[in-house]
C-alpha cells in the first residue's frame, strides 16, 4: 500500500547555543528593518543573561475523501444518451476514483453512468430562445438622447434626434443592441437547441485537514512559532495514527489525544485515507539585557534566530516605560 514504510522516529534534537554576539547581531538586523526603531539600544545594551528553552509544535493531518452527488445539465444537440435502459446507476462509493497523490487537495467531477436523460429546456420551454430582458421583446427601447420625443430637446429649431433618426422603429425609439432588434435572445441554458441533457454528477473531494497545537511557556505569538524553522523530533504516517503517549512533554501527548479524537468525530461522514502527525522542536533563546537602568528581554526563535522584541526600548512610538534620549 502507499502508506507502507512511512513510519519514522527522529531523535530528540539538541538546542543550538546562541552567543551574545549572535543575539546582538540578530537584534540589530531586526531593528534596521523597523523604520521607527533606533539602533542605539541594540548596540549599547548590556546583555546580562541568555536562557535556552524550546517550544513544541504538534501538527495532525488527516487526508479525507468526500463524495457528493447533484443534478446537472448541459445543452443537448443530439448524440448517445447513457440512460437507465443501459443498467442500474452505481452508488457513489462504487465508482472508481483515485487521487493523484497523497496529502494533496484535489477535486474531481464524474458523470454517474446510466443517469442521463433528455428533457425539454426549462428556461425557454423548448423553443430555443427567450425574451430580451432589455427591450422586453419589442426590439426597441426609448431613445436615451431625446427621451422618446424624437427631436433634439435643446435645439431652438425642430431638429430630428440624430440618435434615433435611423431606427427601424420610428422616431423616439432606439434599436435594441442587446438582441439586435429581434426582441429575443438565444437561450443560454440549451444554446438554442431547446433540449438539455440531465445527469447526476459525482463530486469527489480529497482534502488535507490540519490541526495544530503549540506548547511554549513564554507567551510568544503562535504564528511566530508556527513559521520559524525547527527540527522534527517525531513523525508518523499511516492509514490511521494513534495518539502520542511517550513524548517528554505531557501537554503534547494530551493535545495529540484530543486532536486525533476530534478528527475521527469530525470526519466520520467521510473516508479517512491516511493520517500523519509530527512534532517539531523550535529552539527559543531568551535574551535578558540592561539599558539605561532598565531591564528588558527579547527572544530569538528558530534556527534563523527570528527576533521577537515587543518591548524594544528605543522607538519613536514610546512603547516602553524607559526614558529615551
Amino acid at each position: 500500500m502507499w502508506w507502507e514504510d512511512c513510519l519514522n522516529h527522529t531523535a530528540q534534537p539538541t538546542h543550538p547555543q546562541v552567543s551574545e554576539k549572535t543575539a546582538r547581531e540578530a537584534l540589530l538586523e531586526h531593528v534596521k528593518s523597523r523604520c521607527c526603531y533606533g539602533e542605539g539600544a541594540a548596540k549599547n545594551m548590556a546583555i546580562t543573561k541568555l536562557k535556552y528553552s524550546s517550544a513544541f509544535h504538534y501538527e495532525l493531518q488527516t487526508f479525507t475523501e468526500k463524495r457528493e452527488t447533484s443534478w446537472k445539465f448541459v445543452p443537448y444537440s443530439g448524440g448517445e444518451v447513457d440512460g437507465a435502459e443501459n443498467g442500474l446507476a452505481p452508488l457513489p462509493w462504487d465508482i472508481n476514483a483515485k487521487p493523484s497523490g497523497v496529502f494533496k487537495n484535489e477535486e474531481k467531477f464524474i458523470r454517474v453512468p446510466h443517469t442521463s436523460s433528455v428533457k425539454q429546456c426549462h428556461r425557454c420551454r423548448g423553443v430555443g430562445h427567450v425574451v430580451c430582458s432589455e427591450c422586453y421583446g419589442k426590439g426597441w427601447i426609448r431613445c436615451q438622447m431625446c427621451n422618446g420625443y424624437g427631436y433634439r430637446t435643446q435645439s431652438e429649431q425642430r431638429e430630428r434626434c440624430i440618435n434615433c433618426s435611423l431606427s427601424h422603429h420610428g422616431r423616439g425609439r432606439q434599436d435594441c443592441n442587446e438582441c439586435d432588434v429581434k426582441g429575443k435572445l438565444t437561450c443560454l441554458a440549451c444554446e438554442g437547441h431547446g433540449q438539455i441533457l440531465c445527469y447526476i454528477r459525482l463530486t469527489v473531494t480529497w482534502k488535507v485537514n490540519t490541526s495544530e497545537h503549540i506548547v511554549e511557556d513564554m507567551a510568544l505569538p503562535e504564528q511566530l512559532v508556527r513559521f520559524v524553522s525547527g527540527q522534527v523530533a517525531y513523525e508518523e504516517e499511516g492509514p490511521q495514527v494513534i495518539p502520542l503517549q511517550g513524548f517528554p512533554d505531557e501537554a503534547i501527548n494530551m493535545a495529540s489525544a484530543q486532536l486525533v479524537q476530534d478528527h475521527l468525530r469530525k470526519y466520520q461522514d467521510q473516508r479517512i485515507l491516511a493520517q500523519r502527525q509530527q512534532v517539531r522542536v523550535v529552539p527559543i533563546t531568551s535574551v535578558h539585557y540592561e539599558w539605561k537602568g532598565c531591564d528588558g528581554e527579547f527572544w530569538l526563535c528558530g534556527y534563523e534566530n527570528k527576533v521577537y522584541a515587543p518591548d524594544y526600548p528605543q522607538t519613536c512610538c514610546c512603547c516602553c516605560s524607559c526614558t529615551l534620549s
